[in-house]
């Protein structure tokens, strides 16, 4: 192997390559989030006036957003690891589709600023046209960036750039709760705060191809370079049962991530958008005093072990808002101390599976192969993220503001069901720390 090819395992900028997560993810938050009250407030506060049973067109568009994923990930991953440029094989592609994305996802407001000429069917099928297109862009942007984690780290410092990959991603998400909420007050348009958005991914983006130096592959290498189809990575075990339960977890996370607004309406009554931007402060000061702690002790805990106990946490916490929604009139305890409650006890559970899926996986995928293992777990992602999203876009449609809470005690039992996986399928060998396990 030659001192070129040894570049990727010294040690990089952790932050100069995760902050762009911060970006991502307070794009993929706003479909979660904010659309809602886009969707639901009056005309004449720049929504669209949406009812809440036709809300469920937003968990549609998520859906397609997923589907999308399922074909076009592996795909740009299978084409990135074969991309040989003078910018590398990843950041290229970021390059070229970070402004496609930030631009698909300003001109999602276009329904916004045209109220008064766009029937509901009208928004309905330019919302799903440029939704299909910003899913198209996010996922060439998204796989090239993810494979870049592997050619940049080693195993010794996967946990902490696993960490400080998802530290941003929750602070993205997080982020999206609050930042819209102050933009919107300040300007009453929704355009702006899309368009804030924007800049902040081309921001972060620009940060991580500027300084982060890919390692340059020379043309005998890549020749060399070993060619494995899909097919084999799924004979891979221990990364056939890291999907299984990343299917069963992925699936109650974005549903819940979507349905966020609608619970906080519901149960607890923060139905405008600066309640809810405050319930975002609340979870992201949990979020950080959590991520601290995981980051700290994960290691040492195990990483396996740690996201094992917390899928069985969140199974028991998940059912616990169906209980809350169906007896608060009959509790003496304040509604909004039930709120606070509730989201910080998902909060504490949830930051587990920001900080320690990725470390995970990265100790599994093979080399030379980094982008093609995201492209197919980006399928598992997509596909779980699909059928949970369809499944809260039926319910919504039917039982509108009860939805989440019909389904959550599904969501407990499929967390349940990855907890166990976890519990009795180890990824590591008994000596292990957690950071080394058998390929």
């Amino acid at each position: 192997m030659t001192s070129e090819e040894e570049a990727p395992k010294k040690q990089q900028s952790l932050l100069a390559y995760a902050i762009t997560n911060f970006g991502v993810f307070l794009l993929f938050s706003f479909p979660a989030t904010f659309l809602f009250h886009f969707f639901t407030s009056e005309i004449s506060e720049g929504g669209l006036g949406f009812t809440i049973g036709e809300d469920a067109i937003r968990y549609l568009l998520i859906t397609l957003g997923f589907v999308i994923g399922l074909g076009m990930s592996p795909l740009f991953g299978y084409l990135s690891d074969r991309t040989r440029t003078r910018w590398g094989r990843r950041r290229i592609w970021m390059i070229i589709f970070g402004p496609l994305m930030a631009f698909s996802f300003v001109m999602l407001t276009i329904p916004f600023g045209r109220q008064h000429f766009m029937t509901y069917e009208a928004a309905t099928i330019y919302l799903i046209i440029v939704y299909l297109l910003y899913s198209l862009f996010v996922n060439a942007f998204n796989t090239p960036y993810q494979g870049l984690m592997a050619d940049i780290t080693t195993p010794e410092n996967r946990l902490t750039m696993s960490g400080t990959f998802n530290l941003f991603s929750a602070l993205g998400t997080a982020s999206g709760l609050v930042i819209p909420w102050i933009i919107h007050d300040l300007t009453k348009s929704w355009t702006v705060v899309c368009l804030v958005y924007s800049l902040i991914l081309l921001g972060t983006s620009f940060v991580t191809i500027f300084t982060i130096k890919e390692p340059q592959i020379s043309a005998e290498s890549a020749k060399k370079e070993e060619r494995i189809p899909y097919k084999e990575i799924l004979k891979n075990r221990k990364f056939i049962t890291f999907e299984s339960a990343q299917f069963c977890w992925n699936l109650a996370f974005n549903l819940v991530l979507s349905a966020l607004p609608a619970i906080a309406a519901a149960i607890f009554g923060l139905e405008g958008a600066t309640e809810f931007g405050m319930v975002g402060i609340v979870l992201l000061l949990v979020l950080g005093v959590s991520f601290f702690i995981y980051m700290r002790k994960g290691n040492q805990w195990g990483k396996q072990r740690t996201m094992t106990f917390a899928l069985l946490y969140l199974a028991l916490v998940f059912p616990l808002g169906t209980i809350m929604y169906y007896t608060s009139a009959s509790t003496t305890v304040p509604m909004l101390l039930q709120g606070f409650i509730y989201f910080v006890a998902l909060a504490v559970g949830l930051s587990a599976i920001f900080v320690f899926p990725y470390g995970i996986l990265l100790d599994i995928v093979r080399k030379k192969q980094e982008a093609s293992y995201m492209g197919i777990n980006n399928v598992f992602i997509n596909a779980s993220g699909a059928i949970g999203t369809l499944i809260i876009f039926w319910v919504t449609a039917v039982y509108a503001e009860d939805a989440f809470f019909i389904v959550a005690p599904i969501l407990g039992f499929a967390l349940l069901i990855a907890g166990s996986i976890f519990l009795f399928f180890p990824l590591y060998d008994k000596k292990s720390d957690g950071s080394n396990p058998e390929r």
